[in-house]
């Protein structure tokens, strides 16, 4: 079944009056987005929701150059959807050999496929299991509890629950971030063998620590200049991450190379959105997020803030609730405007920080108003989960608006 919803995918670019018309018009050379549009019509965000099912059928590609996208025609893709298109329409009568020899050629195609490692550092929410079972390395990034440090990785010396009842009980958490010298050693024992890898990493506006894995990797690169280390800013935290890591896997699993998994990615995490709210505003203003003052009066008050992580990785308050009830319909309303109409929601994650019950609630509500396929509910991390404290809780989707076209509309 997974080899036939990628094909659908390229019959969807051809379903459509409009993008055909597109097509048409990318047959004369590249075109930027702004010159498609003015010749098409339509709005932004329809715009955008068609180049995104022409990209992801692969007879178009995107390029970035700026603020702008200028899109053309992909030749390899195209001439897959016109084999593509021969083969389900021609009949033909497939030999045991002729198996044998496509079984073969694609085991070659594959053997060419240079094999890379996915590691991540533990601001991304990530069971053990996953990580187990797709052979994920993992960086950690270490936090305090009560005077005794965890520098071990996914909640190995201590639960979720543990964690975020010693919050409540009053423990503090601090955090820090990966010193140079841990990516250079890390770093170098790939490079060593030879080995490509993507290491997808918390955002650099709201950590240093992408910041010093590129201090770690140029001077790996003066040793081994030949080491293929793709470095992925993922302008984002928590399950925002973890849905990166999805792709990633999905990617290496369909014999895609670190270079053309790093560029998906780069891609991807501009249309994957976060937005979430706390319930206890001390925690942010511990973080630096908010004066004492205001973290005093909005709790007299019963203000629960609205937070999301914009395009460029940072965070940013969006509206203001009152009462825990109001802020989880906010969720659901940001959400709304946040995708199309009528958008099917591939894959829900709902991190939360030890309350499950608003978690499940605040599902309900989304499946209301959307189609979700796949939901799961994920323990916040501790890096991330020590600066919003208990009773925090979040919606993680993939939208075909991205965070940056959305910011413009809403917010500027």
């Amino acid at each position: 079944m997974g080899v036939h919803h990628d094909n659908s995918k390229v019959f969807m670019a051809f379903s459509d009056v409009t993008r055909l018309k597109i097509l048409e018009l990318l047959r004369s050379g590249e075109k930027s987005a702004t010159a498609i549009l003015e010749k098409v019509g339509g709005g932004q965000s329809t715009l955008s929701h068609h180049m995104k099912i022409l990209t992801e059928s692969g007879i178009v590609k995107a390029r970035k150059e700026g603020k702008w996208t200028y899109y053309s025609m992909c030749e390899p893709g195209a001439r897959f959807a016109k084999s593509l298109l021969q083969y389900l329409t021609v009949e033909v009568k497939t030999t045991l050999n002729d198996t044998l020899n496509d079984t073969l050629n694609e085991k070659r195609r594959l053997k060419t496929v240079k094999p890379f490692t996915i590691i991540v550092d533990t601001s991304c929410d990530l069971t053990p299991e996953f990580v187990k079972e797709h052979e994920i390395e993992v960086m950690p990034i270490p936090f305090v509890l009560d005077a005794e440090e965890h520098s071990e990785g996914y909640w190995q010396k201590i639960s979720g629950k543990e964690f975020y009842d010693a919050l409540g009980n009053g423990s503090v958490a601090k955090t820090s971030q990966i010193n140079p010298d841990a990516f250079v050693k890390h770093f170098t024992q790939f490079a060593k063998q030879d080995r490509d890898v993507i290491y997808i990493i918390l955002s650099s506006a709201l950590s240093a620590t992408y910041q010093s894995s590129q201090i770690a990797l140029a001077d790996v690169r003066e040793e081994y200049p030949n080491c293929n280390i793709y470095t992925i800013d993922s302008v984002s935290a928590t399950v925002i991450t973890t849905l990166l890591v999805m792709n990633a896997v999905q990617k290496r699993k369909e014999g895609l190379s670190a270079e053309e998994t790093a560029a998906f990615l780069e891609e991807k995490k501009n249309y994957l959105f976060g937005v979430f709210t706390v319930d206890d505003l001390m925690y942010l203003h511990r973080g630096g997020r908010l004066s004492k003052l205001s973290a005093i009066g909005g709790s007299v008050l019963g203000i629960k803030p609205i937070l999301s992580i914009n395009h460029d990785g940072s965070l940013s308050l969006k509206e203001k609730s009152r009462g825990r009830e109001n802020s989880l319909k906010a969720l659901i309303n940001y959400m709304e405007r946040s995708t199309a109409p009528g958008a099917v929601i591939e894959n829900l994650l709902i991190p939360h920080t030890d309350c499950l019950e608003d978690a499940e609630r605040l599902a309900a509500m989304v499946k209301e108003s959307f189609e979700v396929k796949n939901l799961e509910f994920i323990f916040m991390c501790p890096v991330v989960g020590a600066h919003v404290g208990p009773g925090t809780v979040a919606l993680v989707y993939e939208s075909n608006i991205s965070r940056e076209e959305f910011e413009k509309k809403n917010y500027s």
